[in-house]
């Protein structure tokens, strides 16, 4: 990371902006940044973890208080480059305003990426935050503690142990990934493989039976219900095709019989249809002459009006005639007057006229001269009310110097020395670290307890669930039994149904034989009737037949009944076939569910009691009939669906359950290894806790813990009024300067009021003047009237009224020409009229006599009765059409049913007959379809268990080896140990080089190693390799040990592992070194040049000041309120 420039406005003591090329500054590898004590040097470093994180470390809440106390905005904006392939810079901005005294709220905030062009990384404080943090690898802590070690901040970097030493570590060396994100990264992956475990043992019980002898099952039974379908289904086929021509026939005699009703209707209304033929004949006749008889009467009424109109214009031409001559006369008499008159009139309006603008511009002169007059007595009262408010302003000048003196004098009281504050800030480090562990270790006691009431409900929910399961196994023990007694039903039922078949088998036989008993009896008698006394018996060959050989065989039923009743018996025989295997199926099926259950649960035993076996047995005890047992056999088939849609939400219920206890399993078990965890923590703060209390007493044996708090809130408190005077100080610099401009620019006025008031004195002279001239001017002129626009109106009256009388006479006259003329054409235009109407009424006669030759009618006024409306000729037009159409429909309707019937018909009773035979067909297929589907179903559900069976196993087994192995490295990476050996590793190769930079630096009087515990300890050489702990160092040891540790730090830390650390800030501690340290320091630090290091020197001593080429020049604020300035001075 290389910086490039940085700008500040409004920070602390900066006030205008502020710009720092740190890219000029970086280039000879050591640099200084000067200045006296105050000046603003810190506020740099400041500046740049503004810009980066958002805060200001020093600062209360690292924001309040950071803003000029003279500003309203601050802003900072940082650009640095990171070392990469292309060349890439990044920029950085962000802008504040005040919220109230103290505190400051962001009103901009962006990071930009600056390459061939410029992007928008981030524009929201946290999303910069997030992105710097990514980009740089470093948290602000990590930035001040690596990159910038601000005052006070050597120590601390020293002194870090336990647990704060390795969570910097993993940061500082990039080992956060094999330290706790590791840990927690195998934690999680091996709860997830144990809840994938549980989960598919879960499902492993909740599959049940899903071996091959359970397949083998399923599909024997699928195959027996598909058989019954495929029967059933070809019987309903038969059923359903006699039943669609029966339907057709059926409905073919319907519609002839409706057909044939209205037909009859259509031919009683034929002789009404004749009438409305012949009216509608003669209402169009009439509608075809109607034009001619409309144009004959129309042409007979405009000849009587045009011989009118003729009349009345020859009249209103000879009265137009004599009004026109009288108007010519009156208007030659009028205009002779006007050409008398008007010359002398229009002279005198011209005089009048420039004497009424003398007038007025009198009248603007003396209005002119008032506003003057009033223009000038204002000016006088401003002028007096300057004076004073001037000699006002100067006494309140005078006061508020004196204030200002007073309160630099009170400021001076409050100062702190550096040596108090820098002793109360040490103790008050050590304070703060032992409050931070308190806090961690109550942090951690709290995230116990948590852990233990959380544990806590864990244990009682897993309880409820053992509970909740020993009710789910009552419940399954019950669908079990219920399963059973089912079973053994359905048994008996076969056996049941297996007894019917065999009696009817005997009976069947029995009949058989009894017909060949009644039809040997039948031939017998058939033959002896046709026997003849004296030829041979075709049988025995006797010519002598007795009459009484023949016995008589009469029996109840003849052989034809006894067919009818095998018939039947067979028909009952394949429906009790057929049901056997129904029960068969739903036997395999009971079978099988009950298995399964037996397997998955062991507390299950498949041993039915006696009870239930008699029970069975008693039910299907000697049926009645074939249909008594089918009707008994269809309400336990219901029973067995019940129960296995019971048993399935059952099986449903145990699944969750199961997995539900293994996720509560799960959580406890991670709970408790979290609490053991957190014991161990909190004994090792503790641990630190007492290190850090002995080694406070030691340090500062006159101090306590409580004491340093209430030093530092004395310090606090000062510095706070300190702040105080210093801001009424500065706002009364600013005030002095206001009151001085105000009477500046007081002065100023009162000198420009002096110089209006001459002007307004001389500008009223003249006015005066100019209105006396124009008093002379109107004297010169005698008026008639009482003003000059009363004599002006009459004159002007006077000829508006001749230009009156002549318009008014000529557009009389022009009138009266015109209505003349319009008379002459109306009485031309009325003659061509009248022999227009002659015309037309003798050519609508030759056309009426033409057309109504053929027709009933001699006058036009004939044609008007006769007339039908439009809509009411339509309307009869279109129901005789419809009548024609109706009667042509329903005769060829009645032939097509004739043609599709083809002497085929049907009554009702074999209609109905049909129907019946139809819906039982219908009945059969769809129990032989439920029966299949059900049996499809079974097979298709234990082919996926048993799919899904092998690969749970095999699932199995590969999570068990992860486990294993994961098992194994959550034992090695136990308690951080991985990363705490990385971290030695690291900081024995830190240490080396930086014990290396420390002998330079001492003359190897010191060396740097690092202990048993991680922690450093100094090597005196000087004194025979005696070991010492840091905390007894001085504090120029301490300043020479710290810098050599961290230019060994920044050597080797890489940002996010890829690019390298290209300056570094030391801030002060040069004060307390010796001329001849202070020698070997810059000595060594002139060296880092050659390693791609740019280290910037913040200090107020002049002699490392003239040791360094290029120095970057901090101007402390000026007291008349000028902000701290920079500049850059090069050697």
């Amino acid at each position: 990371m290389k910086p490039i420039t940085l700008t500040i406005k409004g920070l602390h003591s900066f006030r205008e902006e502020q710009t720092i090329d740190f890219s000029s500054l970086c280039d000879a590898g050591v640099f200084g940044i000067f200045g006296p004590t105050g000046s603003g040097k810190s506020s740099i470093l400041d500046a740049m973890t503004l810009a980066l994180y958002g805060k200001v470390e020093r600062a209360l809440n690292n924001t309040h208080g950071i803003l000029n106390q003279a500003e309203e905005k601050l802003s900072v904006s940082f650009t640095f480059a990171l070392q990469r392939e292309h060349h890439i810079s990044y920029k950085v901005e962000r802008a504040f305003k005040r919220a109230d005294e103290m505190k400051v709220r962001t009103t901009l905030c962006r990071l930009i990426e600056i390459g061939d062009t410029q992007t928008v990384l981030a524009d929201k404080a946290s999303e910069v935050n997030r992105k710097i943090e990514e980009l740089l690898g470093l948290t602000i802590d990590d930035f001040t503690r690596a990159v910038v070690l601000p005052q006070g901040k050597f120590a601390e970097f020293l002194s870090l142990k336990g647990a704060d030493r390795r969570q910097m570590l993993q940061r500082l060396f990039n080992l956060e990934k094999y330290g706790d994100q590791l840990v927690k990264r195998l934690r999680a992956k091996a709860q997830k493989h144990y809840g994938q475990k549980n989960e598919l043992l879960a499902e492993l019980t909740g599959l049940g039976e899903a071996g091959p002898e359970a397949l083998a099952k399923a599909k024997e039974a699928a195959a027996q219900a598909q058989a019954i379908f495929h029967e059933k289904k070809q019987t309903r086929d038969e059923a359903f095709t006699a039943f669609t021509k029966a339907q057709a026939i059926w409905q073919y005699q319907k519609e002839q019989e409706a057909y044939e009703k209205e037909q009859n209707k259509l031919n009683l209304l034929a002789p009404t249809m004749e009438e409305k033929k012949n009216q509608l004949r003669i209402a169009e006749q009439a509608e075809t002459l109607k034009p001619y008889a409309d144009a004959l009467t129309k042409a007979e009424k405009q000849l009587s009006q045009a011989s009118k109109e003729k009349q009345e214009a020859e009249k209103h031409l000879l009265l137009q005639r004599t009004i026109y001559d009288q108007m010519t006369q009156e208007y030659e008499q009028t205009r002779q007057k006007k050409m008398e008159n008007e010359p002398e009139l229009l002279q005198k309006k011209e005089q009048l006229i420039q004497l009424k603008e003398i007038e007025r511009k009198k009248e603007t002169a003396l209005q002119e001269k008032t506003v003057l007059e009033q223009q000038n007595n204002e000016k006088a009262q401003q002028l007096t009310q300057k004076k004073a408010e001037a000699e006002n302003l100067q006494s309140l000048l005078e006061r508020a110097l004196a204030k200002q003196t007073q309160l630099k004098h009170e400021l001076e009281q409050l100062q702190v020395s550096v040596k108090e504050r820098k002793l109360v800030q040490d103790a008050l480090r050590f304070s703060e670290n032992v409050q931070r562990m308190n806090v961690s270790i109550q942090k951690e006691e709290q995230k116990i307890e948590e852990l233990r009431q959380r544990s806590a409900q864990a244990t009682q929910s897993y309880e409820k669930l053992q509970k909740q399961q020993k009710d789910h196994h009552e419940k399954i023990n019950q669908s079990f039994q219920a399963i059973e007694q089912l079973y053994f039903y359905v048994c008996e039922f076969e056996r049941g149904l297996t007894e019917w078949s065999h009696k009817e088998q005997d009976k069947k036989q029995e009949k058989l034989k009894q017909r060949d008993v009644v039809r040997s009896a039948e031939l017998r008698k058939e033959l002896a009737a046709e026997l003849v006394d004296g030829e041979p018996c075709p049988v025995c060959g006797s010519i002598h037949h007795d009459p009484n050989a023949v016995i008589d065989n009469d029996h109840e039923e003849t052989v034809a009944q006894i067919d009818e009743w095998i018939v039947k018996m067979d028909k009952e025989l394949k429906l009790a076939e057929e049901y056997a295997r129904d029960m068969f199926a739903a036997k395999q099926l009971l079978e099988t569910h009950a298995n399964q259950l037996v397997k998955q649960f062991s507390f299950l035993s498949q041993k039915a009691p006696d009870s239930e076996v008699a029970a069975a047995v008693e039910a299907v005890q000697n049926p009645q009939s074939l249909y008594q047992l089918i009707q008994e056999w269809k309400g336990v088939k219901q029973d067995i669906q019940a129960i296995e849609s019971k048993r399935a939400r059952l099986m449903d219920v145990t699944y969750d359950q199961a997995a539900e206890m293994s996720k509560v399993k799960d959580q406890l078990t991670f709970e408790q290894q979290r609490i053991q965890e957190l014991d161990m923590l909190i004994k090792e703060l503790r641990s630190e806790l007492s290190e850090q209390l002995t080694q406070f007493e030691q340090t500062f044996p006159h101090l306590t813990i409580n004491q340093v708090q209430e030093m530092q809130q004395q310090i606090d408190e000062k510095d706070q009024q300190a702040e105080g005077y210093q801001e009424r100080i500065e706002k009364s610099i600013s005030f002095l300067e206001e009151k001085q401009q105000a009477k500046e620019h007081l002065q100023t006025a009162i000198y420009d009021l002096e110089k209006e008031l001459d002007k307004l004195a001389h500008q009223l002279g003249s006015q005066q003047h100019l209105i006396d001239q124009y008093e002379t001017d109107l004297q010169r002129y005698p008026l008639k009237a009482a003003s000059l626009s009363d004599e002006l109106d009459e004159v002007q009256q006077s000829l508006a009224h001749l230009n009156e009388k002549e318009q008014h006479s000529y557009e009389q006259l022009k009138h009266a020409q015109q209505l003349f003329s319009e008379a002459q054409s109306h009485f031309s235009s009325s003659e061509r009229q009248l022999q227009e109407a002659k015309r037309r009424k003798q050519e609508a006669e030759e056309a009426w006599q033409k057309e109504t030759g053929p027709t009933p009618f001699d006058q036009p006024q004939e044609i008007e009765p006769a007339l039908m409306d439009r809509s009411v000729r339509l309307t009869v037009k279109q129901e005789i059409e419809e009548f024609e159409d109706k009667r042509k429909q329903c005769a060829a309707n009645l032939k097509r049913i004739s043609e599709l019937l083809k002497g085929e018909s049907l009554d009702e009773d074999e209609w109905t007959d049909i129907q019946l035979k139809k819906e039982a067909a219908e009945k059969a297929l769809e129990e032989a379809t439920a029966l299949s589907g059900s049996a499809q179903e079974h097979l298709r559900v234990i082919e996926t268990n048993h799919q899904r069976f092998a690969s749970i196993h095999e699932r199995l087994e590969e999570l068990q080896q992860e486990i294993d192995r994961l098992d194994k490295l959550q034992t090695v990476f136990k308690g951080n140990t991985f990363v705490e050996f990385l971290a030695e590793e690291q900081l024995e190769s830190v240490s080396r080089d930086a014990s290396h930079r420390l002998g330079i630096l001492t003359r190897q009087r010191y060396a740097i190693e690092v202990d048993s515990e991680g922690g450093f300890v100094m090597r005196d050489d000087a004194n025979g390799g005696v070991r010492r702990p840091v905390s007894s160092l001085s504090g120029g040891e301490t300043f020479l040990t710290s810098l050599a540790l961290a230019l060994a730090l920044s050597a080797q830390i890489q940002l996010r592992g890829e690019f390298p650390l290209q300056f570094f800030f030391l801030d002060e501690g040069f004060g307390t070194l010796d001329q001849d340290l202070l020698d070997t320091v810059i000595t060594a630090l002139e060296k880092l040049q050659s390693q791609n290091l740019a280290v910037g020197v913040i200090s107020h001593v002049e002699e490392l000041k003239m040791r360094l080429p290029k120095k970057l020049i901090v101007h402390p604020a000026d007291p008349s309120g000028k902000g701290t300035t920079v500049s850059m001075e090069l050697m």
